[in-house]
C-alpha cells in the first residue's frame, strides 16, 4: 500500500518553462529533434536519427499505432448567432472507440463544449464540403454529465464517423500551441505509422520517427512491436490538488491481443516504450494480468490498484494469466494507471519521450523512470536550448532500478 503522507506535493514536480521553449510547429524532418540520452546519471545529447544505433541490437521497440481524429469541430448556434466548439472527447460507456469511429450514419461521443450557455437546445449543422464530398453532420445534444456532455452525432451517406470528422473537424492541436491550425498538422501532428483511429492527442513520442529511422532499427535486428492505446484529452490536465491522493486520473482505452502478449514474453534484452502512452499501456498489461489471477476485473485498471495489488508475480505468470483470459481474441480495456515516483516498472526497461508540462501526470512518469534526476535533465535541456512539449525535441531514458 502506498503512504501518501511520505509522497513530495504536486509543487515538487513544477520548473519554469519559458514560452520561448515550447515548439509552436514541427522541425522541417521529423528525425532532425535533437535526443537527450540519459543512462544511469550521465547526460548526452545526440540527434533522433542516431536512435537505432542506441539501441542493444536484441531489443524490442513497443509503439502506438493510435490514430489522432480531427476532433475539433465548430458550429454555430444561429439564435444567438456564436459559434461554438465542440471538442470530441471519449467513447460513451459499453461501447469502443473503435466502435464508434466505425459507425456510419449515427454516433454519440461525450464532448466539451466551447460555448455551452449558448446552446441550450436544439440540434446545429456543420456544412461538409471537402474533396468534392458535401454533406451536412447535425449534432444534438443529449445530456450533460459532470462537465461533458453527450452528443449525438447524425449524418447522410456512407462514411463512417472517423471519416466524418476528418472532412469537418480540424487538428486538435495541444491547448499550449497557440496558433491557429495549418493544413501541415494534419499531417505533422500524426506519426507516419499511425493505423487506428481514436485518439483526441497524439503519441508525440512517435512524431520523430521517420520511415527511415524504422528500417535502420530493423537492420540492427531489433523487432518493432505495435500495440494501441487511444490518447484521451486527460492527458493534458495539469496537477491542479495540492497532494498526490487527490489527482483524479483520466482512464484510456487500449486494445489488447494475443500478438503483444507474445511480444511482452518474446526474448530481449532491453523493452523500450516509445512514449508515455505505450509505458502506460505495458505496464497496465502487468497488472491486468495480475487482477485475472486474483479474480478480479481483467478489463480495467483503477488508479492506485498497482500500489495495492498483490507484488509478487513474475511477468511471466500475469501475462500467461491474461492470454488465458483474451484467449484468441481481443480485449477492449481501459487504465486509470497513475505511475508515479517510487512506482516498481515490471515491463519497461528504457523510455522514448518528449519534454512535459510542468506539474503534469506525465512528468511524475519521467520522475519514476530517472528519479530526482528528473530536474537536472530538464535543467541541462533548458540550459542547452532544447525545444518543449509535443512538436518539440526527445529523451531516452533507462529506467533506474
Amino acid at each position: 500500500m502506498i503512504d501518501f503522507s511520505q509522497l513530495p506535493t504536486t509543487d515538487t514536480y513544477d520548473y519554469n518553462l519559458p514560452e520561448a521553449r515550447i515548439a509552436f510547429k514541427p522541425l522541417e524532418k521529423r528525425d532532425t529533434s535533437r535526443l537527450l540520452v540519459y543512462n544511469q546519471g550521465i547526460i548526452n545529447h545526440r540527434n533522433f536519427s542516431d536512435l537505432p544505433e542506441l539501441l542493444p541490437g536484441d531489443s524490442r521497440l513497443f509503439f502506438n499505432e493510435t490514430k489522432v481524429v480531427m476532433a475539433r469541430l465548430h458550429a454555430m448556434v444561429p439564435e444567438k448567432n456564436r459559434l461554438i466548439e465542440v471538442f470530441c472527447l471519449e467513447a460513451p460507456k459499453g461501447k469502443s472507440v473503435e466502435q464508434v469511429m466505425q459507425s456510419k450514419g449515427a454516433a454519440t461521443f461525450y464532448c466539451l463544449v466551447g460555448g455551452a450557455r449558448y446552446w441550450k437546445s436544439g440540434v446545429l449543422n456543420i456544412d461538409v464540403d471537402q474533396n468534392g464530398f458535401q454533406a451536412t453532420l447535425q449534432l444534438e445534444m443529449l445530456r450533460r454529465e459532470e462537465g461533458k456532455f453527450l452528443i449525438g452525432f447524425s449524418w447522410q451517406g456512407d462514411l463512417t464517423f472517423a471519416e466524418i470528422l476528418d472532412a469537418a473537424g480540424k487538428v486538435p492541436l495541444p491547448p499550449y500551441i497557440k496558433r491557429d491550425v495549418e493544413d501541415s498538422d494534419s499531417s505533422r501532428y500524426q506519426t507516419v505509422y499511425a493505423k487506428q483511429n481514436g485518439s483526441v492527442a497524439a503519441p508525440t513520442a512517435g512524431l520523430h520517427f521517420t520511415p527511415e529511422v524504422m528500417e535502420k532499427v530493423r537492420e540492427r535486428g531489433i523487432q518493432m512491436c505495435p500495440l494501441v492505446l487511444h490518447v484521451g484529452g486527460g492527458t493534458f490536465l495539469p496537477l491542479k490538488a495540492d497532494s498526490l491522493e487527490k489527482h483524479v486520473m483520466h482512464a484510456e482505452e487500449m486494445v489488447i491481443t494475443s500478438a503483444t502478449i507474445a511480444n511482452v514474453l518474446g526474448d530481449a534484452e532491453k523493452r523500450v516504450a516509445v512514449g508515455t502512452t505505450s509505458a502506460r499501456f505495458l505496464e497496465t498489461l502487468y497488472w491486468l494480468g495480475v487482477k485475472c489471477i486474483e479474480g478480479g476485473d481483467c478489463t480495467y485498471l483503477e488508479q492506485w490498484a498497482p500500489y495495492t495489488l498483490p507484488q509478487n508475480n513474475t511477468l511471466k505468470q500475469s501475462m500467461e494469466a491474461l492470454q488465458a483470459h483474451i484467449g484468441e481474441g481481443k480485449l477492449y480495456a481501459k487504465t486509470s494507471m497513475m505511475i508515479i515516483p517510487g512506482y516498481r516498472f515490471r515491463v519497461i526497461d528504457g523510455l522514448i519521450t518528449n519534454f512535459h508540462q510542468p506539474k503534469s501526470t506525465l512528468l511524475m512518469l519521467v520522475a519514476a523512470v530517472v528519479g530526482d534526476d528528473w530536474k537536472r535533465i530538464y535543467h541541462e535541456a533548458l540550459n542547452h536550448d532544447y525545444r518543449f512539449l509535443s512538436y518539440g525535441d526527445s529523451n531516452l531514458y533507462w529506467v533506474v532500478r
